[in-house]
């Protein structure tokens, strides 16, 4: 008689239900977002290559670099909601031009964390550095909330291990 492995069906994968976005903003406020309703962040390492007089062949690559990308998408009041804590850090960071507030200067992270029911562990992940590159919106008549979408530059995204320590590519 064969041996056979039937996975649990007792455990519960991380999703949305379980999900809680930080925004914190030096120098300005932490906007815990509950109206966020998106969010999105890649990590790459670009390397470089040596062929040397091999034919063409790759004969070795450098470390490399990273390059990290993110964007989300959240309602109007969650909109509202980040910019007025980035108003306030880029007005104590001296960030102003007459009566126009720069936020696009201002950094902040972004801490992500998932706990799924009934488990004890916390999936955490970091957007480091992140700054407000853009915005757009493409609202249309109906009975759907406006949304706001925004691009974001973070310096680097980095995940917590099971052992504590931030796992990153470069």
């Amino acid at each position: 008689m064969t041996n056979q492995a039937f996975p649990s069906v007792q455990e519960h994968e991380c999703s949305w239900a379980d999900i809680a976005v930080t925004f914190n903003v030096p120098g300005g406020s932490t906007v815990g977002l509950v109206d966020l309703e998106a969010i999105k962040w890649s990590s790459k390492v670009e390397v470089g290559e040596s062929r040397g007089t091999s034919g063409g062949r790759v004969m070795k690559r450098t470390a490399g670099a990273e390059t990290c990308e993110a964007s989300a998408t959240l309602t109007r009041s969650g909109w509202a909601a980040l910019l007025e804590g980035l108003e306030t850090a880029a007005v104590a960071l001296d960030q102003t031009r007459g009566n126009e507030v720069i936020i696009s200067g201002v950094a902040f992270d972004i801490l992500v964390q998932h706990t799924p029911l009934g488990a004890s562990r916390i999936y955490t992940t970091k957007l480091s550095g992140c700054r407000l590159f853009g915005n757009s919106s493409d609202m249309k008549q109906g009975n759907d909330a406006d949304m706001i979408e925004v691009t974001l530059n973070p310096i680097k995204i980095a995940n917590k291990s099971a052992t504590g320590k931030w796992t990153v590519l470069r």
